[in-house]
């Protein structure tokens, strides 16, 4: 069956390459990625429930977190002064 992921930062053709790329590597097939839709999408044939689990992680591990996913607080940035 395909299943269709709503995900964060996906911004740009060259960020549905990367995406087409780790899936296609990870052996995934009927990968389609939507720059277009909002939320942006990236959808997949899946087997079991163990393959949507691998499908997630690979996006997660590729900067690519699902709209679902808690938001990570970025750490302050230090400011350094200049004299």
């Amino acid at each position: 069956m395909i299943q269709v992921l709503e995900v964060r930062d996906l911004s740009c053709g060259g960020c549905a390459v990367t995406i087409r790329t780790a899936l296609d590597i990870a052996g995934f097939t009927s990968v389609r990625v939507d720059i277009l839709s909002n939320p942006h999408t990236v959808a997949a044939e899946i087997n079991d429930n163990d393959h949507l689990e691998l499908l997630k992680s690979v996006l997660r591990d590729h900067g690519y977190p699902l709209l679902d996913d808690p938001v990570e607080e970025q750490p302050e940035q230090m400011e350094f002064p200049f004299s």
